[in-house]
């Protein structure tokens, strides 16, 4: 799940780059701006970053403060790890649930963003619950999973505060 999420990810900002080029080429070299390019970009901006907070959890790559961890044992960041697992899992099961029927009655009511595409609303919103229902599933496998060691971040370098 998480490496095909990833994949959307980065196939989406690659997308994004294309797009933004080709209209700052079309905008200043020709005269001819787009419609499209910068509201595409945006909704492009808003899934590749939702698809791609899962992988990120599952590669420990989040961004992370670890001013009292970095002073407990082994021991107190395991279950500190834990912990913070269990509020990610809560909190985004949590935006998930109460975020999925926003979108879904933007889907019924036909709101659209008002835009010059004037696309449905539904297809920017439906992106929330779904990335967070992601990471709150991805939450939950880690800490399943988890053997009592330190996160992938705990060997990454970091920024001490």
């Amino acid at each position: 799940m998480a490496q095909a999420t990833s994949i959307a990810a980065s196939l989406l900002l690659f997308a994004i780059g294309v797009m933004l080029t080709y209209e700052v080429v079309a905008r200043y070299f020709f005269n001819a701006p787009t419609i499209w390019a910068e509201e595409l970009s945006r909704l492009a901006m808003i899934w590749a970053v939702f698809l791609g907070s899962a992988a990120l959890l599952r590669s420990g790559e989040h961004i992370r403060v670890t001013v009292i961890i970095d002073r407990l044992g082994t021991k107190g960041r395991a279950v500190m790890d834990v912990v913070a697992l269990v509020f990610v899992a809560v909190i985004s099961g949590y935006v998930a649930w109460y975020g999925a029927p926003i979108a879904w009655n933007s889907f019924e009511r036909g709101r659209t963003v008002g835009s010059m595409l004037d696309l449905p609303s539904w297809v920017s919103q439906v992106s929330v619950p779904l990335g967070f229902a992601l990471v709150a599933v991805q939450a939950v496998a880690l800490i399943i999973a988890r053997p009592s060691q330190p996160p992938a971040a705990a060997t990454h370098d970091h920024i001490e505060l």
